[in-house]
């Protein structure tokens, strides 16, 4: 089982884009649900949107929440897309894209 794959950030004018892949082996599949897996809206937020705008700005303080989460579309296995990320102070605004938008909503650390 496995974790996301993650590619290299770029810098996007304000944005920073982290490109993905969410791998048929993933471990977050497990029991998500058998024969039809999906990614559960958790991991979204938290191991790929928390996690990857901590990796951008270490100097986050602890999570104190969350804003207008919408899960528009699934995540499903193979899917290629991209994690773009917006910082405002201890707001971190964040979509996740591929052909069309998946997921959007803000982070609050503080």
């Amino acid at each position: 089982m496995r974790d996301f794959d993650f590619g290299e950030p770029r810098q996007e004018g304000d944005e920073t884009v982290v490109p993905f892949t969410v791998p048929a082996d993933l471990s977050y599949f497990e029991g998500h649900f058998p024969g039809a897996p999906i990614v559960p809206g958790v991991a979204q937020v938290v191991a790929i949107a928390e996690a990857r705008a901590r990796a951008a700005w270490p100097d986050l303080g602890p999570s104190r929440g969350l804003r207008r989460v919408k899960f528009k579309k699934g995540l499903y296995p193979d899917d290629s897309l991209e994690l773009r990320l917006q910082r405002d102070g201890d707001k971190v605004s964040f979509t996740i894209v591929g052909d069309e938008l998946h997921t959007k909503g803000s982070l609050l650390f503080g």
